[in-house]
């Protein structure tokens, strides 16, 4: 069997279920991967709640439950909260009375019993109704989390009530800290769905399906909660373009490094940026670089600003760069870079460049001659750059892009997506390089296939937020003398685990983005 061990494929919702049935053959089984799915949301909601406020003991929860198996892994997840919160609350909105639900949903709240408060509401029930149940069992403060385990991923659209009213009633009701979605939102599937539960977080078990992907879903952030469906002796799943990290992704930075090594074994990053404009986006780079792991840095800045930073990041070495009248970096100086190039594993370009013809220029050089992977940032991602792209000799080292959405439409000349996927795995088959299309599920993309990131957050939405992340990619590739689509998922990896322990310890919103730096080591400690 093929090993996963950094990534699992993501499935389309029917392939899933094939897949899916080929792996849960008896009862026993089914009922050992809802306890597995069940505990995992559970565990996880409690990792991310913090990123509001610390969890209160006296959690209050509301559990929307259909018959099926995603209301059979929202019950076990109810359960497991209890257990850990014994003055928490749970109340329970039931579609279908006990009666009608499947064996294993009915087996899971039958563990519950006199341990929760169970609504039941038909399709009698008036959306009126519904927002009446709702303000009535949320009383003032209303709940601290909502999971929604209603549907599955057999949906057929429309929707029918009484699930249609209680999807518009929790939808509009305001008083839930976090709705969770077992899966997929309710109402959300391969054929999409016009009424669909809104999700902070979606807690996909056992295999990541597609439309979570999908542009305009209700699906909030993603986590994966791994059943094991990918190990072992288990049946080959489809063939899939598209994979998701896993936590394993980190684990070569976590060993111990040889007793035997000195600096220039974990790599040397060159950093080319900067200008008088904007110095901050290079510092963040080299910071993050300096911390990333790599051996040795070296940053060429504009003379001006050199002294200023090497007294900030003494650990990198500083280059002065010779600049023009508007401040940014003179294409002249293309022969520092070429008389110590020889000692480079990779090259950063972009960070704080600027936007003129200049650094366009240099870009262009540095992409024509430059034989060592070479990583472009920010400035640096210009629709002519990537016609020198096209023409990089096939022997030298990858070419790697790190842009957000305005970017890549600018350098791809695109004024709107309609297949994101489709469109970044052309661009990079057709331009010959390695992109990270940088957002709230950050795609890694070599042209061949595709990798999720889905870690970060809403922290990461911040000027320099990007910078970091470049510095990081870097050491990355420098320490690994490696370009592969791995190593560059590694440094996303590693930046939106930070991210996310910065928003648990500190908020989402009160941060500064340099702050993330503080939380690299302990991304690798956990």
């Amino acid at each position: 069997m093929k090993a996963f061990s950094t990534t699992h494929p993501i499935l389309s919702c029917e392939q899933a279920d094939v897949f899916e049935s080929s792996i849960l053959k008896d009862e026993a089984a089914e009922w050992s991967a809802m306890k597995t799915a069940g505990q995992g949301i559970a565990r996880m909601l409690m990792e991310d709640y913090p990123e509001l406020r610390p969890v209160p003991k006296h959690l209050k929860v509301l559990g929307l439950i259909g018959k099926g198996n995603n209301g059979g892994d929202a019950l076990v997840a109810c359960g497991q909260l209890l257990a850990d919160f014994p003055r928490a609350q749970v109340d329970l909105i039931l579609v279908e009375s006990v009666n009608g639900l499947r064996p294993l949903a009915a087996k899971a709240l039958s563990q519950l019993e006199g341990r929760i408060r169970t609504h039941t509401v038909d399709s009698q029930t008036s959306l009126g109704s519904m927002a009446g149940l709702l303000e009535a069992i949320g009383g003032r403060e209303g709940f601290h989390l909502c999971i929604d385990g209603l549907l599955g991923t057999a949906l057929k659209p429309p929707l029918r009530d009484p699930i249609e009213s209680l999807i518009q009633a929790i939808n509009a009701y305001d008083r839930v800290d976090l709705r969770a979605a077992v899966d997929l939102p309710s109402g959300w599937g391969d054929a999409g769905g016009a009424i669909a539960f809104r999700a902070d977080f979606t807690y996909a078990t056992g295999i990541v399906k597609r439309p979570l992907f999908r542009a305009g879903a209700h699906c909030g952030r993603i986590r994966y909660v791994d059943l094991g469906f990918f190990k072992g002796d288990l049946p080959l799943p489809p063939d899939s373009k598209e994979h998701i990290l896993l936590p394993s992704l980190l684990d070569p930075l976590r060993r111990l490094r040889p007793a035997v090594s000195e600096k220039r074994s974990f790599g040397h990053l060159f950093i080319v940026g900067g200008s008088t404009r904007m110095p901050g986006a290079l510092l963040m780079s080299v910071k993050a670089a300096v911390q990333s792991g790599v051996g040795l840095v070296t940053a060429f800045a504009p003379a001006s600003l050199v002294s200023v930073f090497a007294a900030q990041v003494p650990e990198a070495m500083w280059v002065a760069w010779p600049e023009t009248a508007s401040g940014t970096l003179n294409p002249r100086g293309m022969a520092l870079l070429q008389e110590q190039i020889g000692r480079a594993d990779a090259v950063l370009a972009g960070p704080g460049f600027g936007r003129d013809r200049n650094t366009e220029m240099l870009t262009q050089e540095i992409v024509r001659q430059v034989e060592c992977p070479v990583i472009l940032d920010a400035d640096a991602l210009r629709a002519r750059v990537m016609e020198a792209a096209q023409k990089r000799k096939p022997q030298f080292g990858p070419l790697i892009v790190t842009p957000h959405m305005g970017e890549f439409k600018r350098m791809a000349k695109l004024l709107e997506v309609s297949d994101l996927d489709a469109v970044v795995l052309d661009f990079a088959n057709f331009n010959k390089l390695s992109i990270v299309l940088k957002g709230p599920n950050t795609r890694i993309c070599d042209g061949a296939r595709t990798i999720y990131s889905t870690r970060g957050g809403p922290v990461l939405a911040r000027g320099g937020s990007g910078d970091l992340l470049a510095g990081i990619i870097g050491g990355m590739i420098a320490q690994a003398q490696s370009g592969d689509l791995e190593v560059i998922a590694r440094g996303v990896a590693l930046h939106g685990v930070a991210g996310e322990l910065l928003a648990r310890a500190r908020g989402q919103v009160m941060v500064r983005t340099t702050e993330l730096l503080d939380y690299l080591s302990e991304a690798l400690r956990g």
